[in-house]
């Protein structure tokens, strides 16, 4: 279309010289003739950047919407994971708050192999001029944590939601990795987890970004769910709690190893969004980040058919906080010599955290029922990571990762007659070696171990286990 424009345009051009060749013409003819080219050509390099071209110096790798001012592309990866467990199973990602204890049934189920192809990613990404600036959409999808199918026929996993949000001007709107998650200091492991102790959430939220200089702050409104244990097993969902949209327990929502109660049901009660606030600085040397964190944590039974069926009507909430600082230190700016090898690490912690530490979920808080209140836990968490380069080209790399974290138990007693085993304390450590042969492709390998302590052993138990997987992915991007 743009060519035959063009060819238009010239033969206009043409025919009109040679009619003003044929016929004298007056200087305001010629003029006008002059003019109505211009305006000609000038009409055919509108169309041109207005759709017609397939490049965006902007946007490299996007494409034009026909017919709009849209920008899009589709991007993602596809990867395969192949692990074997010559300790404790927990799962498809290395799940350090679910290792078994030494001793407990399936702990001595070891040297087991799976793979999988569930981490494939897919994500589609628009940017559209507005006269509020760039409209960007950003929509991410992979396969993780469900199935549709076996592994003794096809291996089928359902398509599962990651992201979906927009951005205009200072504001994001939509599901986006939390603000209180720095994701440019997360470690570069092969593992889906990572480490232990690391912040790891996605959810719903309305974030404000200013930048001003080499600074931006954040502050976000984000979904809430609060999580709470409970040793009373109807407080967090079970069949007493009839009057909430008919829910029933769920015991098989418990990860192995957490607490039997820990369920989350229809007592679980959100009543305001999650705060975060954050300031980062960004440089040549890396990036440092401080973020803040406030949250209520409620829970009510409701009235209806409560009492009626042996239960007892419950109420009651507290404020949680935490705080966190991250960062990532390239190393050739302290010396020349570390190449482009660099630090990444984190710190988070406080008193009602939770979930916000991804190994500690329904460690927010414990409700306990001789004073009708919800106890807060106070957790902690953290890990640093050295990342190698081993050539000047980058082709080989190697990560060292260590994480912990750990929660100040509360009302352990409580726990210890209802027989509800916490996590305590938990560590990680994982090193592995990656050959980047081309710019899209990765293979790689990577040992993880584990370890994970719970605030007391049960009979023929002790109250630690462990962990120790080798793990291999292949990984093209596209």
């Amino acid at each position: 279309m743009r060519n035959k424009l063009t060819l238009l345009a010239a033969m206009t051009g043409v025919a009109l010289w040679q009619m003003a060749a044929i016929q004298p013409a007056s200087a305001d003819a010629v003029s006008d003739l002059q003019a109505q080219v211009t305006a000609l050509q000038n009409k055919v390099n509108d169309l041109s950047t207005k759709g017609m071209s397939s490049v965006n110096k902007d946007y490299p790798g996007y494409w034009n919407l026909p017919g709009t001012d849209t920008w899009m592309t589709l991007a993602g990866h596809v990867k395969l994971d192949a692990m074997y467990d010559h300790k404790a199973d927990t799962g498809p990602q290395m799940d350090y708050s679910a290792i078994p204890m030494e001793g407990a049934p399936g702990s001595d189920r070891v040297n087991k192999f799976h793979a999988n192809t569930k981490q494939t990613y897919l994500y589609l990404d628009t940017h559209t001029p507005t006269k509020y600036g760039d409209l960007r959409a950003h929509i991410s999808w992979d396969f993780y944590l469900s199935s549709q199918g076996n592994p003794n026929i096809s291996n089928s996993y359902a398509f599962r939601l990651r992201n979906a949000y927009g951005v205009l001007g200072n504001w994001t709107f939509g599901q986006d990795w939390s603000t209180f998650q720095d994701v440019a200091a997360g470690p570069n492991t092969i593992d889906f987890n990572g480490p232990a102790g690391q912040t790891f959430i996605r959810q719903p939220q309305l974030r404000y970004d200013r930048t001003i200089g080499a600074n931006q702050y954040m502050i976000s409104l984000e979904n809430s769910s609060p999580d709470f244990t409970s040793t009373v097993p109807f407080y967090n969902g079970n069949q007493w709690n009839v009057d909430q949209d008919g829910q029933l327990g769920d015991p098989a929502g418990c990860t192995v190893g957490r607490a039997a109660s820990c369920n989350l049901g229809p007592s679980q009660k959100a009543t305001l969004p999650d705060i975060v606030a954050r300031w980062e600085n960004d440089g040549d040397y890396g990036h440092v980040s401080f973020m803040a964190l406030a949250r209520k944590i409620s829970m009510d039974t409701g009235t209806a058919g409560v009492v009626a069926n042996g239960g007892t009507v419950a109420s009651a909430s507290t404020w949680g906080y935490g705080f966190a600082f991250t960062g990532a230190l390239n190393l050739n700016t302290v010396n020349k010599g570390f190449g482009n090898d660099n630090i990444v690490w984190q710190l988070a912690g406080g008193p009602g955290i939770g979930r916000y530490l991804q190994d500690l979920l329904f460690n927010g808080a414990i409700y306990n029922p001789a004073t009708n209140t919800l106890d807060k836990l106070t957790s902690w968490g953290g890990f640093v990571g050295y990342e190698h380069f081993w050539d000047a080209s980058g082709d080989w790399e190697s990560n060292l990762v260590l994480g912990a974290e750990g929660t100040r138990m509360k009302d352990e007693t409580i726990l210890a007659a209802n027989g509800d085993q916490m996590t305590t304390h938990s560590e990680s450590l994982s090193l592995n070696l990656l050959w980047h042969p081309v710019s899209n492709v990765t293979f790689g390998i990577e040992n993880s171990l584990g370890k994970r302590k719970v605030n007391f052993a049960l009979p023929g138990q002790a109250d630690h286990g462990y962990a120790d997987r080798f793990q291999f992915s292949g990984i093209y991007n596209f």
